[in-house]
């Protein structure tokens, strides 16, 4: 597993954003973590109607709870499945969900 970090606080693990940077050996990539509460309130809504819209994007990983050790949890289960790098983007030194 490669070194990562955080980049924000936690404040409410059932409700909660928080990207997270990981060193690769090519360069920093960076994810981030949402709850379905959290996701319920983000996002445009479709054009004439109050329903919020996501995309799904690739790096954008949604869990119940966010915590650091449910973090550490997917990321390792990730790198273990191959799937780490895929599921992250370029770290262009902004990272913004």
């Amino acid at each position: 597993m490669f070194p990562y970090t955080i980049d924000d606080a936690i404040e409410s693990p059932k409700r909660a954003c928080v990207e997270v940077t990981i060193e690769f050996p090519a360069g920093k990539r960076w994810l981030f973590f949402i709850t379905p509460d959290q996701l319920a309130s983000a996002g445009d809504y479709a054009e004439a109607t109050g329903v919020r819209v996501h995309l799904g994007e690739k790096h954008m990983i949604i869990v119940s709870e966010l915590t650091p050790a449910v973090i550490d949890t997917v990321l390792r289960q990730l790198a273990a499945d191959g799937e780490l790098e895929d599921r992250t983007i370029a770290y262009d030194g902004e990272a913004d969900a």
